[in-house]
């Protein structure tokens, strides 16, 4: 019986770009949407600028989707990451990290603010079969709604998300391993016993050099 997981933030953790971002310029350029991606770039900018919180930067998000079909949402997820494969896709110490955890039989699971369609085709690259992510919300007919369910697996919901699937299994989060590489990130991985940061986010390594957890 595993009795330790290990828990992987991808964008920029595992993957050198920020998923929901690249997709979405992928999928508008796709459908010739080129109006709504410089649209939704210009006001997600400002509302950054403006200090909008993360969780209703998230939700926008998502809405840029509604009356769409999972399928087909699911089928550009895939032509997607096959398109981003001819690139230099993942962050190398960290899926090294993520490889050695499954050599020792260790419960390796995606935890993202990013959504299924996105993280699948990569999970199943990398031999991952647990994702944590957000849930999104469709009609009887499988068509999305625009709205996002909970837990909401970012910041904080991250570290909640955590907890219940280490509750579920009966895991000890004090035996787990948690890497992120942005301060939003803290959360989750001070709810492990085993947190690491990764990559050159100078504010989560400072905190990280503090609290003594290694830097990959």
């Amino acid at each position: 019986m595993q009795n330790s997981a290990a828990f992987f933030d991808v964008d920029e953790t595992l993957i050198n770009i920020k998923s929901m971002f690249d997709f979405f310029d992928f999928w508008c350029r796709k459908r010739k949407e080129y109006d709504k991606l410089e649209s939704y770039m210009i006001h997600f900018r400002a509302e950054v600028k403006k200090g909008t919180p993360r969780e209703k930067l998230n939700r926008e998000y998502y809405r840029q989707f509604a009356g769409i079909s999972y399928k087909e949402l699911e089928d550009a997820g895939e032509k997607w990451f096959r398109f981003k494969l001819n690139s230099e896709l993942f962050i190398g110490s960290a899926v090294s990290a993520l490889k050695k955890h499954q050599n020792e039989n260790i419960y390796t699971v995606f935890i993202s603010g990013s959504m299924l369609p996105l993280l699948y085709p990569i999970a199943k690259y990398l031999g991952v079969k647990d994702i944590l992510c957000t849930p999104l919300i469709f009609t009887d007919t499988r068509k999305l709604t625009g709205e996002i369910g909970m837990l909401q697996t970012i910041g904080t919901g991250k570290k909640d998300a955590l907890i219940h699937f280490c509750n579920e299994r009966k895991i000890n989060p004090a035996h787990c391993y948690a890497y992120g590489d942005d301060l939003s990130d803290i959360p989750m991985l001070e709810s492990t016993g085993h947190p690491v940061c990764v990559g050159k986010n100078s504010a989560l390594i400072r905190h990280a050099i503090k609290n003594s957890w290694p830097i990959i």
